[in-house]
């Protein structure tokens, strides 16, 4: 399933969980992690440094420049230390990897080399902004070719996976991928479909074929079909039956879309409370 996981740092409480969610997978999956700590090159860039050097009162720009450099070096080293000593406490094999770049792009090289993506759910002020995904983690889970975890703040072992269905190609797949980590993780799972009425007849057929692949794989299972929009569905059964991960299928990846988050996507990793895996490919 899988076997490298890339977890994003940046000493946030937010990524801390996201790095606390990587070791509980790595451990159960027999899988590695690599660590990435990416330094916005926005911030060694002239125009702000050339504010930030008058605001402070002239100072030269290289003195200044060199200063930020060092700074942000040294909180890098800091930052991956604790995570390779949190990787050893747990046994589990890390790697760790700091860059200077564009976050997304610098992202994008580096999940050529994992398997899943591991992001903290909100980024800097969240608590002034509970309801919005962080600036990067939004772009990132947008442009990504892997499937992505998004997680909130506080870390929780994963028991019960909701599953999000709708029988298209996509959900299908992440179906399978959800599926197969409850088995790893011995989790619970629920399977949710939503449709209006005058589609419950072939939604109950789709809803019935994946108990079943649910329990193929011997796992303990329990379907809802619901006539709701699939967001407010997927949100409301999740809290009901106390799921503490949500799979559902990634939007995808046309000219036109790339750039898009899908209705139910974006709704339901901005308001979720606990993990979302966006599923891609198998």
């Amino acid at each position: 399933m899988f076997k490298t996981i890339l977890v994003g740092v940046d000493g946030s409480t937010g990524a801390d969980s996201a790095t606390r969610y990587a070791i509980m997978l790595a451990q159960k999956l027999q899988a590695r992690i690599l660590a990435l700590h990416v330094t916005d090159v926005r911030l060694l860039e002239g125009p702000w440094l050339a504010d930030l050097s008058g605001a402070l009162g002239a100072q030269p720009y290289p003195a200044l420049l060199a200063q930020v450099r060092e700074v942000q070096a040294t909180r890098s080293q800091t930052i991956l230390a604790a995570v390779t000593q949190q990787c050893q406490t747990h046994g589990v094999p890390c790697e760790v990897a700091a860059a200077t770049g564009s976050l997304v792009h610098t992202f994008l090289e580096f999940e050529k080399r994992a398997d899943l993506v591991v992001l903290g759910q909100r980024g800097e002020h969240a608590q002034w902004h509970a309801d919005m995904l962080g600036a990067g983690v939004e772009r990132m889970v947008r442009a990504s070719q892997k499937p992505c975890l998004i997680v909130p703040e506080k870390f929780a072992p994963t028991t019960h996976i909701l599953l999000a269905h709708d029988g298209s190609d996509e959900s299908t797949k992440a179906l399978h991928r959800g599926l197969n980590l409850a088995v790893a993780l011995a989790a619970a799972v629920t399977i949710v479909i939503a449709c209006p009425h005058d589609q419950e007849a072939n939604a109950a057929k789709i809803l019935e074929h994946a108990r079943e692949l649910a329990l193929a794989r011997g796992l303990t299972t329990h379907g809802q079909l619901l006539h709701m929009d699939p967001e407010l569905a997927i949100l409301q059964v999740a809290t009901e039956v106390g799921a503490n991960l949500i799979v559902m299928g990634a939007y995808g990846h046309t000219r036109i879309r790339e750039w898009i988050l899908g209705s139910t996507t974006s709704h339901v990793l901005r308001k979720a409370r606990v993990p979302v895996l966006l599923a891609r490919g198998e």
